[in-house]
């Protein structure tokens, strides 16, 4: 027996074969061109993310004799598109979880951000799902009547088992869904003029879905899809993060910190998000969340603009000697919400060169995880343990910076 985890993120999509001791047997991956440019603009083309998951899959060297039971999706949460509710074709492209286009549209709303932060536990930000919808909406007015809105998961599960559903993890970064009872509301909706009955059913984490019937993915006929949940809150699972105070923290595209809160909701004054780690028919776990927009982007910017010539550099850079570097190339999120930050360079002297940029930047990327383990404790939540995962943590700087973070990282 064996369980495909397919891991769609924003850079690539990841495929994981585990056989019934949950070993990895095989694994592969597919990368997925994103857009930037200087107006906040983040995106990707449907066609290529659908491709990303195929090719991942196809890709895999699976042993002789070994048969694949079930799958399960992760995906990158807060990224939308419209698409077509009958063919499943993408009308629109794919508007990242980094896009800050909608900020305008935000700003227009922050009167009503003390409402939404006690239903939702999410501040009012492009960073979350319905300021890109109806940024989305105003961008595309004339869409089609079969046209829908929706997080990516949720056009994904679409075309690998024509369900129209989404797990109630990824819908608790939407500012969309009531925390308390994990339900769609619309009075939350009607501040982003969406109705919530266009919105997709909302089903538990370990809830089978269907049975992938693709053609694009014969290998997979038959397989059924068991079980989806946000990236994020997948990693704090997967960490075996499952007590109060047990945190991880992914040094990905960006960095995320995620600290485990328990079962009843605990709305954050300090800055953090919170949202539903998980639901499933034995369990629910919510779970303090801060951000820093650019980790591992920020080191390819790096690298692209020849500061770097490759990640394994980073440990060897030397002291940043006085070079202070702020690494928001997409603005800034927990604690402060400002998508209007850009980074910033200070302290520069004739005796520094590229590497002590470098330096000032990896130590930026830190300082702003520090700034976050500060706010978890402001908030009365003692972290006991943090564990660290994500492309970042080849180097020893990075795990050593974690280290100095919090005493009993891993």
């Amino acid at each position: 027996m064996a369980i495909l985890a397919i891991d769609q993120g924003t850079s690539n999509t990841k495929a994981i074969l585990l056989n019934s001791d949950f070993k990895v047997i095989a694994k592969a991956a597919s990368a997925l061109p994103v857009d930037h440019n200087q107006s906040g603009m983040s995106q990707a083309h449907g066609e290529d993310m659908w491709r990303s998951v195929t090719d991942a899959i196809g890709k895999l060297q699976i042993p002789a004799g070994v048969k694949i039971e079930a799958a399960a999706l992760a995906n990158q949460g807060e990224s939308i598109l419209a698409w077509d509710r009958i063919t499943g074709e993408p009308l629109t492209p794919i508007i990242i979880w980094q896009d800050s286009r909608s900020a305008k549209l935000c700003q227009e709303r922050k009167s009503q951000n003390q409402f939404v932060l006690s239903k939702t536990g999410l501040t009012i930000d492009p960073y979350f799902v319905a300021p890109k919808m109806l940024w989305l909406k105003n961008q595309f007015p004339n869409l089609g009547e079969n046209a829908v809105i929706t997080t990516s998961d949720t056009w994904l599960i679409f075309k690998l088992t024509k369900k129209f559903v989404t797990d109630k993890a990824t819908a608790s970064r939407s500012l969309l869904l009531d925390l308390a009872t994990s339900s769609w509301q619309q009075q939350l909706a009607d501040i982003w003029q969406l109705d919530i009955n266009d919105l997709p059913e909302l089903i538990n984490n370990d809830q089978v879905i269907g049975e992938i019937n693709t053609p694009d993915l014969p290998l997979l006929k038959d397989v059924p899809l068991a079980a989806a949940i946000v990236d994020q809150a997948a990693a704090l699972f997967a960490q075996n993060c499952f007590q109060p105070g047990q945190a991880k923290c992914t040094f990905g595209t960006g960095a995320f910190l995620l600290t485990n809160i328990g079962p009843e909701v605990k709305i954050s004054k300090n800055g953090l998000a919170t949202s539903l780690a998980w639901q499933t028919k034995s369990a629910k776990a919510y779970y303090l969340d801060g951000q820093v927009f650019t980790a591992a982007s920020a080191v390819d910017w790096l690298i692209q603009n020849k500061f770097l010539r490759s990640i394994a550099e980073i440990d060897n850079l030397p002291n940043a000697q006085g070079v202070v570097a702020s690494a928001s190339f997409a603005g800034i999120g927990a604690p402060l919400w400002r998508p209007d930050a850009t980074a910033a360079i200070s302290g520069l002297g004739l005796n520094h060169d590229r590497s002590h940029i470098a330096a000032a930047i990896v130590d930026g990327i830190a300082a702003a995880i520090a700034d976050l383990l500060s706010a978890v404790k402001s908030d009365g939540v003692q972290v006991t343990q943090l564990r660290v995962d994500g492309g970042l943590t080849q180097s020893k700087k990075i795990n050593a910076d974690a280290s100095r973070s919090c005493p009993n990282s891993s």
